[in-house]
């Protein structure tokens, strides 16, 4: 967790609480459930249990009931007498009796005996088991003289239930007989393989205490009832605690929910056992459980969802202020849109971060502006005690103010060398004029003095005629007189005249003057060099057929234009080679606080603007 971000923190640790409160309740609610669920079916097992048992204890009760009143009325006496007496059998109006009571009370067979157990009577053809008669004496061995129940099933062996009823024939307070009434077992099957309420797989038998079963099996039919052998924990308890109830394995081997007691009949030592598979009765809370699992995993999809967009709520403005701060602790202004629209206190010092990168950022900017030499670009403190905007406004102001001194003694040192170079340019003209010139136009004059061949006179006044022209082209080119004497849209007509004479294209040549002023001389020097120099780098280099060459004198600046159809040239190229006619027009320009750009490229012309303002 130390090494997540505040997201992941945020997320999976909702996630767990979430999940962990989902799973405690689901569990609480499953074992609560599934505990009333179990106790319910046990409660309703007991209830189904004592009915059975009451059922079964009251059918004996009758029976017994029964015969104790045949034995009042000496029923069974009557009988053994006119059979010792009569020896008769058929027809009989007493052996029918007999057959009536076993008829009407549901026995299934009536045997009669005399008190050496010789049997006199009975209503089976087959003669009763072996074994019975022993015990039957071992049961009533103490009180022979009352009516009991006894269950001879172990002693017959024939994987049967034999219950038969004792009943003694009394005479005279003696035992004179015995009639052992057969119970119909089959009633009391019936009572036990009632299934109402016990859903699929419940059944109530009985196991006596030998553990074996005597009632059938719902679930082995074809079994005998002294075949199966039910030695469980239900059936061991029922014979140590009378009653109980609980989660048994049954004589199946299968988890069974139990509940046992002994009946309560003299003479029985029966358990009756009422059992559900816990499969069947856990069935409900198994769907619940199932129910709960979808829901669980539903209610974590929900809270998976929720938890992403809460903690992507909360962590997403940190997240982005500690990029934020991260970048501006590296030196770097943070890019992109970063705006926090919660009006929160995480908003409220979001906003506050923004406003202060915002601040940097302008005050970078300005930064970079003072620094680019841009002394005129503005700027807004954050507050009146922004000490770094206020420090940077008057370093820009310091540096405004030098670098206007620095211009001005730059412009008057080029202004100087330039009035220098002028000077300079007069003096040489003055000599051109006053040495030069003079001496050929005396030296022509002494040659037209001269005699002699005329030929050779005129050959000679020939060159002195063509030096005397060039050294009037040399002067015009270092100092126009027409620029000093005329102005410079006499000087500039005449350049135009002079390049028109030794070019081969022509020159359009326009001056609009729309405001009227008088140009200082340093304006039109500047301008007609410019112009010169132009011209000449389009005689040389740009193998043009057409010129243009206008000017514009309005009342704030003189507007120079020189463009040309030549071959152009690639800028980037020309600046690399360091072109000092390009750079001089631009130095020009600029020591008038004016500007000239220079437009060309390959195939395209070159065009230059000049802006020199009038002051």
């Amino acid at each position: 967790m130390r090494n997540l971000n505040i997201f992941k923190k945020l997320f999976f640790s909702h996630t767990i609480i979430g999940l962990l409160a989902i799973v405690m309740l689901s569990a609480i609610v499953y074992v609560l459930v599934g505990e009333i669920l179990i106790q319910r079916t046990l409660d309703q097992l007991s209830s189904i249990n004592i009915l059975k048992k009451e059922l079964i204890e009251n059918h004996f009760f009758r029976s017994q009931q029964n015969l104790e009143a045949l034995s009042l009325e000496d029923k069974f006496l009557h009988v053994r007498q006119r059979l010792i007496q009569e020896k008769k059998t058929e027809g009989d109006h007493d052996l029918s009796d007999l057959y009536n009571i076993c008829r009407l009370y549901n026995f299934r067979n009536l045997h009669l005996f005399d008190a050496d157990h010789t049997q006199l009577f009975s209503t089976d053809s087959a003669m009763y088991p072996d074994g019975l008669m022993q015990r039957v004496e071992t049961v009533v061995a103490k009180e022979p003289n009352r009516l009991w129940i006894i269950d001879a099933s172990p002693a017959i062996g024939d994987k049967q239930t034999f219950l038969f009823y004792y009943v003694p024939i009394m005479e005279d307070q003696k035992r004179a007989g015995i009639v052992l009434v057969q119970e119909n077992f089959e009633k009391i099957q019936r009572i036990l393989l009632e299934t109402t309420g016990m859903g699929s797989t419940g059944e109530s038998y009985i196991v006596g205490d030998d553990y074996v079963m005597r009632s059938t099996s719902r679930f082995l039919l074809n079994a005998p009832p002294g075949s199966v052998r039910v030695e469980t924990d239900a059936a061991r308890n029922s014979f140590k605690d009378l009653s109980g109830r609980g989660i048994v394995t049954d004589y199946r081997g299968e988890r069974a929910l139990s509940v046992y007691r002994v009946a309560d009949v003299p003479g029985l030592t029966w358990a009756i056992i009422s059992e559900i598979d816990l499969s069947e009765a856990m069935e409900p809370i198994i769907r619940l459980r199932n129910y709960l699992i979808a829901i669980t995993l539903i209610v974590l999809l929900f809270i998976l969802v929720v938890t992403y967009f809460v903690s992507n709520a909360i962590a997403q403005p940190i997240l982005q202020l500690r990029e934020i701060i991260v970048t501006l602790s590296k030196g770097m202004i943070p890019s992109g849109n970063r705006r926090i629209t919660s009006s929160d206190e995480m908003g409220q010092m979001a906003n506050a971060i923004y406003q202060l990168t915002e601040g940097l950022e302008r005050t970078t900017t300005f930064a970079k502006e003072i620094g680019s030499g841009n002394f005129n670009t503005s700027f807004t403190t954050l507050s009146d005690k922004d000490t770094l905007g206020l420090a940077l406004i008057h370093m820009r102001d310091a540096l405004r103010g030098m670098n206007e001194r620095e211009l001005k003694s730059a412009r008057e040192r080029a202004a100087t060398l330039l009035e220098g170079q002028e000077n300079e340019r007069r003096r040489i003209i003055k000599e051109l004029h006053d040495g030069v010139g003079q001496l050929l136009t005396a030296i022509r004059m002494r040659v037209d003095a001269l005699e002699g061949n005329t030929v050779w006179k005129e050959e000679i006044k020939g060159h002195i005629n063509d030096t005397i022209a060039e050294v009037k082209r040399i002067s015009y080119n270092v100092m126009p007189q027409a620029l000093v004497d005329f102005g410079l849209e006499a000087a500039l007509k005449g350049l135009c005249d002079t390049v028109r004479k030794y070019a081969t294209f022509t020159i359009d040549f326009r001056y609009v003057k729309e405001f009227e002023h008088s140009l200082n001389f340093e304006v039109n020097i500047a301008l007609f060099r410019i112009a010169q120099e132009g011209l000449n780098n389009v005689v040389k280099h740009a193998e043009a057929t057409h010129v243009n060459l206008h000017l514009l004198d309005n009342e704030d600046e003189v507007y120079m234009l020189l463009e040309d159809d030549g071959k152009g040239f690639d800028m980037r190229a020309a600046g690399q080679q360091g072109g000092q006619g390009l750079r001089n027009i631009k130095e020009r320009a600029k020591l008038l606080d004016g500007s000239a750009e220079i437009h060309s490229s390959p195939g395209e012309g070159t065009v230059v603007e000049v802006h020199i303002p009038v002051v």
